[in-house]
């Protein structure tokens, strides 16, 4: 077992072993977008889809009903917010900047130009190990490069985080703060969901091999619609770094973990948190969310060794198009959240109190 993942097995133990649950029932998914414009549209706003050539996502403009107030959709996310906000989140360096001001827990690191290798290199051998390398303008686990502790896997994760980011990218270089990642939906001045994000795992049983459990955790996945579109992309590099290899047979009730990464696309698990996180740990991410100028709705990432401890929490991220999904379809739990409609109901009552 990787002594960095001690914290995650910990709250798999306990939070989905110990209590038994398996993989929720998920037939199908609705799209969030519908929900959101239908939600405006029944309130009495206008919502009028943008048609441009080579976008990804649909855009919209939402209009109230006394035609002042107008909201930005892309895909998911309604803002109001200018350019600039939008330019900080993006730029996981300014983004701490920001956080650091604020005074608000994050991991030890600094920025670094494409051109500030051997600097960088210097500043990596000062620092606790391991770190994470990442660039500054990715998203998801995109050019990011854990668990890095001498200087030949430094270089390689600089030229990866390089090769993944945009040509104005630096190159972040930051201490691995152990404990398990939540992701905080936050409207306005409240924590509306709280998710953990979960790497992939099995458990062993002392006589089925690596592959036998694989097979059958893709097997257990087919229940819930979003786990079977995304299948664990299993990473037999990092899994021979936890001592095992395709034939090994995992003495009974030890994890392995199968990806380092807990995004979605590789098939992490997703468990709704909400209710069992420590209101502080939530103020924290009301905080960060606060501490990016005008922004009103942010999916915020923190790292905690204890749920209810906010001294082990460390705030990694804000992210203004966080994936709704997460807290629509948890993979494991109760407490799907409809954050959709707190999403409506936010800014409605945001112009509402304006008219009063």
């Amino acid at each position: 077992m990787l002594d960095d993942y001690r914290a995650v097995e910990q709250f798999i133990r306990a939070e989905i072993l110990e209590k038994k649950l398996g993989y929720n029932q998920l037939d199908i998914t609705r799209s969030a977008i519908l929900a959101i414009t239908r939600g405006f549209e029944s309130k009495g706003w206008q919502v009028k889809e943008l048609i441009l050539e080579n976008s990804r996502f649909k855009r919209y403009e939402i209009t109230s009903t006394d035609g002042v107030e107008k909201l930005s959709m892309i895909g998911g996310k309604v803002f109001r917010h200018p350019s600039s906000t939008e330019y900080i989140c993006r730029r996981k360096h300014l983004t701490k900047r920001m956080l650091d001001y604020a005074q608000l827990r994050t991991p030890l690191g600094a920025d670094f130009s494409p051109k500030e290798k051997a600097v960088a290199g210097v500043f990596f051998e000062m620092m606790p190990k391991p770190v994470v390398v990442k660039a500054t303008d990715s998203g998801g686990s995109n050019g990011v490069t854990v668990g890095v502790t001498n200087q030949e896997e430094f270089s390689k994760a600089w030229d990866h985080a390089l090769s993944d980011g945009r040509q104005s990218s630096n190159v972040l270089v930051e201490e691995f703060v152990t404990g398990v990642e939540l992701r905080g939906f936050v409207v306005g001045n409240e924590v509306v969901s709280v998710v953990a994000r979960i790497q992939p795992f099995i458990v062993g049983d002392g006589t089925s091999t690596m592959e036998s459990l694989i097979k059958q955790l893709h097997e257990e996945r087919k229940i819930h619609y979003r786990a079977m579109k995304m299948p664990v992309k299993i990473d037999w590099h990092f899994i021979k770094r936890q001592g095992k290899i395709n034939t090994s047979v995992p003495r009974e009730d030890e994890v392995v973990f199968l990806n380092p990464f807990n995004t979605p696309t590789v098939g992490a698990l997703v468990l709704d948190v909400t209710d069992g996180v420590h209101p502080n740990i939530k103020q924290m991410a009301i905080s960060a969310k606060n501490a990016i100028p005008e922004l009103e709705i942010a999916g915020v990432d923190l790292l905690v060794a204890d749920l209810g401890d906010e001294n082990s929490a460390h705030v990694l991220e804000v992210n203004t198009a966080a994936a709704l999904e997460l807290h629509r379809y948890p993979t494991h739990g109760g407490g799907a959240r409809p954050i959709e409609h707190d999403i409506v109901e936010y800014f409605h009552s945001q112009f509402l109190a304006r008219k009063a």
